[in-house]
């Protein structure tokens, strides 16, 4: 069977496997509340068929349920002494957690950047986490500091991942966003007018994330603890020290307004500059991770590279290329160089093939094309595209024995892709963005797990093609002792 099937059966008997440890705790239920806790969640879209956007977070916690001297501790002790009342609380936590995301586009097998796509990206952060517990409401405080980029080593994370399930190796890591170091700080408040309903209020700071969220949280099964706990890997409120066990469904639709969202890339200049011009009717310019045609709009789609117009940009592409070179042989010079090189799946190898086998296809003009038509149809699809078979590609797009203004814009464009290739840019932020997340709670007073669906819109502008949403399930499990 399929490992990528496999994958639901699996998840759902880990689910089992800790939901039948947790019950056999509950059998000889002990009153007394333990003191410390360690807590692992995991977030990945692999379970709901997806491979995009925010595609896999990964977050260990320990923590402790009394005073402590933590960094995010000493700002909670801070504000007792400037805010009434404020330190009067019922129970309190101080911990420390390490966290690892990765945020990808959706053409995965692509090894270039896809404008309009969200850009490849891993973040780790290190951070120390305190929250208080009142009779209805907590509030929680997190300060971390991490990395973004390679040193994060989201390539090496991800490559690894898809080579023990069998998935085909994302290609455009070589092309995320470059390392700078982050500093966050978050703070989340939720009260319940009871434990069946409350709101919460989530306000970030920092260059990863600066956003206020804003929602209702409904509860609904045998609630024991008077403060729901964090549902995500974002939440920072810990769990509630419960006496008793509980378990319930949750529900939680929210609100994000953000200012600032460090997975979507910074903006940058590109060096390299042309403009040509072809009677005057059509010219090219290059500018800030765009190559823009004016007087033909449809070749602007050249350069956008996302799965689902490959053929329409192939379209363009074909009209100003050397009208003697097979079809096929045009198709695979035009994915080496414009569409990242992925490998074409079995239906149009056969295509490609019958089309290079035609009588007329004058392969003979092409040397080296054996190898070149075997590197870029039958490679290992988790490994790029040869250098040679690139310079194969530059050779036969040039091959032409008149070097006419088509042939000047083509070139043009591919030495702006080869200039800009190393550097990154930046999608459009979507300033408002809604939430929904909804899930399951077991809680014993030695054990805590959460497994649970998010669906949210998208955090950018995306271009044309891309469903407007995104989804994952997560998983959080912890052991108190």
């Amino acid at each position: 069977m399929n490992f990528f099937f496999d994958k639901p059966l699996i998840f759902a008997l880990i689910f089992f496997s800790v939901f039948k440890s947790i019950s056999a705790e509950d059998t000889s239920r002990s009153k007394t509340v333990k003191k410390q806790i360690f807590k692992l969640s995991w977030e990945n879209d692999v379970f709901l068929f997806s491979d995009r956007e925010y595609t896999n977070g990964v977050r260990l916690e320990y923590g402790l349920y009394s005073k402590s001297y933590f960094p995010a501790s000493l700002l909670l002790l801070g504000l007792e002494k400037i805010i009434p009342n404020f330190g009067n609380k019922k129970e309190e936590y101080s911990g420390l957690s390490l966290t690892h995301t990765l945020d990808t586009p959706s053409n995965l097998f692509s090894s270039d950047t896809p404008y309009g796509e969200r850009p490849y990206s891993s973040n780790a952060m290190v951070s120390s986490i305190s929250g208080y517990f009142w009779e209805k409401s907590a509030f929680s405080i997190e300060a971390g500091i991490g990395s973004i980029g390679p040193n994060a080593q989201g390539k090496f994370f991800q490559s690894n991942i898809h080579h023990l399930t069998d998935s085909p190796l994302p290609q455009g890591w070589d092309r995320q966003l470059l390392n700078r170091n982050l500093f966050q700080l978050n703070t989340d408040y939720k009260y319940f007018f009871n434990p069946y309903f409350g709101i919460q209020t989530t306000v970030k700071l920092g260059n990863l994330d600066t956003s206020l969220s804003l929602g209702p949280v409904l509860r609904l099964g045998h609630v024991r603890s008077p403060i729901s706990q964090g549902m995500n890997i974002g939440d920072p409120t810990p769990s509630y020290p419960v006496e008793e066990t509980e378990y319930y469904f949750y529900f939680k639709p929210s609100v994000k307004d953000q200012l600032v969202n460090g997975t979507l890339g910074g903006s940058g200049k590109n060096n390299f500059s042309a403009t040509i011009e072809e009677n005057g009717s059509t010219s090219i310019y290059l500018n800030d991770g765009r190559t823009i045609f004016v007087g033909d709009p449809l070749y602007n789609s050249i350069g956008d590279e996302r799965a689902y117009n490959t053929l329409t940009r192939f379209g363009a592409f074909q009209t100003f290329v050397p009208s003697d070179a097979p079809l096929a042989l045009n198709y695979l010079i035009f994915n080496s160089i414009f569409n990242g090189a992925p490998v074409p799946n079995d239906g149009l190898k056969l295509l490609l093939l019958q089309n290079l086998n035609e009588s007329n296809s004058n392969l003979s003009n092409y040397p080296g094309v054996e190898y070149f038509v075997y590197e870029t149809l039958f490679r290992n699809p988790t490994k790029g595209a040869s250098a040679y078979s690139k310079i194969l590609a530059y050779q036969y797009l040039n091959s032409s024995e008149t070097l006419t203004e088509e042939n000047l814009l083509v070139t043009a464009l591919l030495m702006y892709n080869e200039t800009n290739a190393n550097k990154t840019y930046s999608v459009p932020l979507k300033r408002i963005q809604g939430k929904i997340s909804t899930g399951f709670v077991y809680q014993t007073p030695g054990w805590f797990f959460q497994m649970g669906l998010e669906v949210s819109s998208l955090e950018y502008f995306a271009g044309d093609g891309l469903l407007p949403y995104h989804r994952y399930m997560s998983v959080q499990t912890g052991m108190k002792f």
